[in-house]
């Protein structure tokens, strides 16, 4: 498991393209998360000094898979990552070596960061409508496809009858307008990037439930063994970069454009940064995971909180 996690590692970082790189400070942390709406908060923390206030020469890495900031994290190339919980989840289930240290997008049904989408003037409407369609997610199996098959199922469908593809969200848009795909889960910048082509076909998330953690920080666990300290100022850095985060909007715009590569004038920040990490906002898309065949067992979500909020916490 840890070869085919190094190995995995080591061919998803010829990818990965640097994003930002904080001064000398007091001790180094290598961070890889994701681009988009509520996979930025490493890149807001870096920005906004908060890495640097709690003495971390953080050096922030994007990519555009979940799974692959899993593997890179365990195979050694990075102290801290960033991913949707599921894969988190699914990698712990695995007995992958890592720990969450923090919590980081939540999932908010009055507001989603992620919708289903398809190109303008489509005539899907319904889960059943997806009835051999191919749908396009960042992460096969992850938490945006559990979203979508949720959502196809309670919408008069079946998700075994979907094919979902990976794919970048940046070119997402692109591959609906040609019909290479037929519909995207796609996040709150990208989507507005693209609103001229396509349009909203279900706020699939709300299925699996209306409030949850979407994503998670991670680590190797025996670097969180060996170093608590310095996960302890990391998370405490997240926290503070989710208090402003959440209260700076126009702030955090700009950041997520660069950090993304997207157009400013484009960018609607519509993603809530989790501010606690609590049972009831990990169990949701723990328990749906199970049920979908995710997880193959259950995992103990207290402990996975009591872990998370001995760093989190002051």
């Amino acid at each position: 498991m840890r070869a085919i996690a190094a190995l995995g590692a080591c061919a998803m970082l010829l990818a990965l393209q640097p994003l930002h790189g904080g001064a000398q400070s007091t001790t180094a942390v290598r961070i890889l998360e994701l681009g988009g709406d509520g996979g930025a908060e490493g890149a807001y923390a870096l920005a906004g000094g908060f890495f640097k206030k709690y003495g971390i020469d953080a050096t922030v890495t994007g990519t555009s898979s979940g799974g692959a900031v899993v593997a890179a994290v365990a195979g050694g190339s990075a102290e801290v990552g960033f991913s949707n919980l599921l894969s988190v989840a699914a990698a712990i289930g695995r007995g992958v070596p890592i720990t969450i240290i923090a919590p980081g997008g939540m999932f908010v049904r009055e507001a989603p960061d992620i919708v289903l989408v398809r190109v303008k003037h489509s005539t899907l409407r319904t889960g059943a409508d997806l009835t051999g369609k191919i749908v396009a997610v960042t992460t096969l199996d992850g938490e945006l496809q559990l979203g979508a098959e949720v959502w196809v199922d309670k919408n008069g469908g079946n998700s075994k009858n979907v094919h979902f593809v990976e794919l970048p969200e940046a070119a997402m848009g692109a591959a609906l307008v040609a019909g290479r795909v037929d519909a995207a889960m796609m996040t709150g910048p990208y989507f507005s990037q693209a609103r001229n082509d396509v349009e909203l076909l279900g706020n699939a998330d709300a299925a699996i439930a209306p409030h949850f953690i979407s994503g998670v920080f991670f680590a190797p666990t025996q670097w969180v063994g060996a170093q608590p300290d310095t996960v302890r100022r990391v998370a405490h850095a997240l926290r503070d970069t989710a208090h402003w985060a959440n209260t700076h909007r126009a702030d955090t715009a700009p950041i997520l454009a660069r950090n993304s590569d997207l157009d400013p004038a484009t960018v609607i920040v519509s993603a809530n940064v989790e501010r606690t990490v609590a049972v009831a906002e990990l169990q949701p898309p723990i328990d749906v995971g199970l049920t979908y065949g995710r997880l193959k067992a259950p995992l103990d979500v207290r402990q996975i909180v009591a872990t998370a909020q001995s760093f989190w916490g002051r």
